[in-house]
């Protein structure tokens, strides 16, 4: 890896850092204009994993065999927990109390399809 590469590299690892705290601001400030500052929070926090995730599978390039070994199974992480967070925040909003099993399940799935996913990704 040359000296530009690397120094591209860990542009784009300080850009993916700054993404879910952004997204937990953002949603945070959303939130409280419209009076859903929990809420807000977390669908925020999900949307900042989910571009923390984009970015992280972005990041490396095709043919770089050691970063795609190395990250391959952990770039699908971020984006489950993001999803949860989403679906859990809009289920506070939306959601009656008997929803609550369904989120539980939900998340497990997409943990289930996290391991399947990984893997895979080793084969």
């Amino acid at each position: 890896m040359t000296q530009d590469e690397e120094k591209e590299c860990h542009h784009h690892h300080n850009q993916r850092g700054l993404l879910i705290p952004a997204g937990l601001l953002i949603g945070l400030g959303v939130g409280m204009l419209v009076g859903y500052s929990w809420s807000g929070l977390l669908i925020g926090l999900g949307f900042g994993f989910i571009a923390s995730a984009y970015l992280k599978s972005a990041g490396h390039p095709v043919g770089d065999a050691a970063a795609y070994g190395m990250h391959h199974g952990s770039r699908w992480m971020p984006g489950l927990i993001g999803i949860f967070f989403i679906i859990f925040g809009l289920s506070v909003i939306w959601a009656p109390a008997n929803f609550w099993p369904y989120i539980g399940a939900g998340f497990l799935i997409l943990v289930g399809i996290w391991f399947l996913a990984r893997s895979f990704g080793k084969a």
